[in-house]
């Protein structure tokens, strides 16, 4: 195992250095709270928005020519990291790892899945196309460092496995994934994967992974071993273009969705990749395809959406239909409130109980510039499984909440404008995070146990592209949460009651991009891609030894091509 220099002392002066320009940055511009008590942090001209850890105890975000780590308590600067020059405006990717996850949906990657992350260490990825850098937030150091992984091709993906020191890579235009190992040097390389969101799933009890493949005319299931990631079995597939693969939470199924134009067809299989059944809708039903597949958080259920605007949930063990959802333009829930945004003279925003039956707007009603394929849009279970959130982009403004109990819509919330995001708290069972494609940086919250839902507008410039919510931990009973776009982000508290609470400590400026970070100086291009450091931190000019391969993967050892670092 090779072993980087520890940090030095000139190093660690440095580093208090930036931090403390940066933090009386933060006390002499006074810009960390609003009249309202939001907390607000500049991030200046980055290409990359801020990004909370699973937990919400952590934003990770680059200002200048530096990434920092913040507490999302009180803004305080947990860890500041040098990037190389120019990696700024370079880096397309920013993730955190997920230490577990009980997601079992289609998403990957952006922080929207609910789960549970236990207590540890956080562990962080920067990449652009020419290098991947790993952190462990925890210490002052990089931990770890990839060069030019896809060699001639950009990065189409990238992301931890299922475990910190395991890393994917996927190459543009699906030529291959590279699994590499940080403790091992290795890289296991698969030819020809699925070119979708949802090609591959970890299995959360043993590690096996799951992956998508189509080397010819066929889609191909592959199954791999953990850590070593051994081709185990693989499976050709009676799919025409399969769309996602997901595991269930408790690993032991499999549930492939195949492409719209198939109908709408959804196979399940068992761990090991054997054919269980085939999920279609009726032959007498309008068969449009699926666009949604989630499993439950506790794997009891199995939600199919259609892109005739249903969702089917079946039975964890026999997969029939347990219960139909529908989305119908007029809204008539006999035991339940329909909420209707308002907009006042003072441009106020505020929930309004509609009059049933009420009419959704429809597709047509707002000006989105491209035309929008029919079907269910969002679907989302809470963390309990009990409730279920969706949308349909046949009236893309109204969000319906079910009863997974009693099969029957218990609220439904009719906006202005289509609703963009939905996010479920990953502790408070009942509470949701919505945000809708609106001009002003507005956040809608629901809770079953509420009088009302809330509408909270945000300090923030008008967002230039779509402003991304999130939640953040919870701490002292205050539930926070984070809206940001590429200038800003203001984070938000309020009680479990549903009141504001005021921030007793400011958040912090980011500082802003130097004109040395605008330009690459020009990084020459190393057909040596991943580099070792030396004793005295130099990188060797020494090649890469070449693995030997199959058909359909190989594994390669990496000599002298590897910038490995661990704290000593």
């Amino acid at each position: 195992m090779v072993r980087a220099r520890g940090t030095s002392g000139h190093e660690n002066d440095a580093r208090s250095l930036i931090r403390k320009k940066i933090m009386e940055e933060d006390e002499y511009r006074n810009v960390g709270r609003d009249k309202q008590g939001t907390s607000i942090i500049n991030t200046g001209e980055s290409a990359q928005l801020p990004v909370p850890s699973f937990d919400g105890g952590h934003i990770a975000v680059i200002a200048g020519s530096h990434l920092l780590i913040r507490s999302s308590s009180n803004g305080n600067i947990l860890q500041t990291y040098e990037l190389p020059l120019g990696f700024a405006h370079s880096c397309r990717f920013i993730r955190w790892y997920r230490r577990t996850s009980i997601d079992g949906g289609t998403s990957l990657g952006d922080g929207s899945d609910i789960g549970h992350d236990e207590d540890g260490p956080q562990w962080l990825l920067l990449a652009d196309d020419a290098r991947i850098m790993v952190y462990d937030v925890s210490k002052p150091q990089l931990y770890g460092e990839i060069r030019g992984a896809t060699n001639l091709t950009k990065l189409a993906g990238v992301d931890f496995g299922r475990t910190p020191e395991e890393i994917m890579v996927f190459s543009d235009f699906g030529l291959k994934l590279q699994i590499w190992s940080l403790t091992s040097k290795r890289a296991v390389e698969v030819k020809d994967p699925k070119a979708v969101s949802a090609n591959y799933s970890y299995r959360s009890s043993t590690g096996h992974l799951a992956l998508l493949t189509r080397p010819a005319a066929h889609d191909i299931l592959v199954i791999m071993a953990p850590h070593t990631h051994e081709v185990l079995t693989t499976v050709e597939l009676a799919t025409v273009d399969a769309r996602g693969v997901v595991y269930s939470p408790d690993g032991n199924w499999l549930a492939i969705w195949d492409t719209a134009s198939a109908g709408c067809r959804v196979l399940l299989l068992t761990a090991d990749g054997h054919h269980f059944k085939t999920f279609t809708l009726p032959q007498d039903e309008l068969n449009l395809g699926v666009s949604q597949v989630q499993w439950s958080p506790a794997g009891d259920g199995l939600a199919i959406g259609d892109h005739r605007g249903s969702v089917t949930i079946l039975h964890k063990h026999t997969f029939l239909p347990r219960m139909r959802l529908f989305h119908h333009p007029t809204i008539d829930i006999p035991h339940g409130i329909v909420w209707q945004e308002e907009i006042g003279p003072s441009l106020t925003r505020s929930y309004a109980e509609a009059r049933q039956p009420a009419e959704s707007p429809l597709q047509e009603s707002f000006q989105t510039g491209k035309e929008r394929v029919p079907g269910t849009g969002l679907v989302k279970f809470n963390i309990s499984g009990t409730l279920l959130a969706s949308t349909s982009s046949i009236t893309p403004s109204t969000l319906w909440m079910y009863s997974l109990r009693s099969g029957q819509p218990l609220t439904a919330l009719i906006h202005h404008s289509p609703v963009k995001s939905i996010r479920w708290h990953r502790i408070i069972a009942d509470l949701l995070l919505i945000t809708c494609a609106t001009p002003e940086p507005i956040l809608y919250i629901w809770r079953a146990s509420w009088a009302r839902p809330k509408i909270l507008s945000l300090p923030l410039k008008a967002p230039s592209g779509q402003p991304k919510a999130l939640w953040l931990s919870l701490d002292d009973n205050v539930i926070r949460f984070m809206l940001s776009n590429t200038d800003q982000s203001a984070i938000g508290r309020i009680s479990p009651d549903g009141e504001e609470v005021p921030w007793h400590q400011d958040g912090g400026y980011l500082g802003k991009l130097g004109s040395e970070d605008m330009f690459d100086e020009g990084h020459s291009l190393e057909l040596s891609p991943i580099k070792v450091p030396e004793e005295n931190g130099a990188y060797p000019n020494d090649t890469p030894t070449l693995g030997l391969s199959t058909q359909l993967c190989h594994t390669s050892t990496i000599e002298d091509t590897f910038q490995f670092r661990r704290q000593s």
